[in-house]
């Protein structure tokens, strides 16, 4: 009898989670998916256009090709797999047939990331802290400012319980153009990551966008850098409100 009525107690624990695991709402809240630098001022934000897409004005003088990978892994089933040895992208021109031939390069430039995403509890789902790297300024027979380097360094992964994370980085062909003149140009590519966590309810995919120059200059495209720089503003105003708070518990 004993034993029977324990069966009864473990189901009834249970059966919170059972109906958790089985409901038809989703388990990640999109709206607290973001990312968030270390240095908010070490990009700038790429301005939107009127339909949503980001403007695009660039001079299409001479090419400039990417010669090195455009799709690579970068976090496989919540492990880290990018080798930053071989798994980069250049913008270099299309005259150039060895990397000594371009000379002057600068950096590498390291920029540090956090992508983060919580539960409709509130609690942390996904933690990503990454480092965008990449060396600038290179010039060709004397002119130009290109890129070599580009890449995405995983620093650690952290996900919760049956929470999957998967992130693959491209640089699609079209991307990689001149954003400067025919006599000085100035190499440009943009970094795609796609992130895709799946859960038990829920496949929720999302993209954030480097935009990364060869005069040094880094800009970020997308929704999630807008929550993140958002989210710190949110941080900085309450730490502010707490401080005054204590400082007024001081003075009485």
């Amino acid at each position: 009898m004993k034993g029977f009525v324990k069966i009864i107690l473990a189901g009834a624990l249970l059966l919170p989670a059972a109906r958790l695991m089985a409901q038809d709402g989703p388990v990640i809240d999109e709206a607290s998916v973001m990312i968030i630098p270390a240095d908010p001022g070490a990009a700038t934000l790429a301005p939107a256009a009127a339909d949503g897409s980001f403007s695009d004005s660039v001079g299409q003088f001479k090419k400039i090709f990417n010669y090195a990978m455009k799709v690579y892994n970068f976090i496989v089933k919540n492990k880290p797999v990018v080798n930053i040895e071989t798994d980069y992208s250049n913008a270099v021109p299309e005259g150039a047939t060895h990397w000594t031939q371009l000379t002057g390069w600068q950096g590498p430039e390291s920029k540090l990331y956090t992508f983060k995403a919580k539960n409709i509890g509130g609690l942390p789902a996904v933690t990503a802290t990454y480092k965008v790297h990449y060396v600038w300024g290179g010039s060709f027979q004397g002119a130009g400012k290109y890129l070599t380097g580009v890449t995405i360094e995983p620093v650690s992964v952290t996900t919760a319980w049956a929470t999957k994370l998967d992130v693959v980085v491209e640089v699609p062909d079209e991307s990689v153009v001149n954003a400067g003149t025919d006599e000085a140009p100035v190499a440009r590519m943009d970094v795609h990551l796609k992130w895709h966590i799946k859960t038990f309810t829920q496949d929720l995919k999302q993209e954030a966008v480097y935009r990364v120059r060869g005069d040094g200059k880094l800009e970020e495209v997308g929704a999630l850098f807008e929550r993140g720089r958002t989210e710190l503003k949110l941080e900085a105003a309450e730490r502010a409100v707490n401080g005054a708070v204590s400082g007024w518990e001081v003075l009485k």
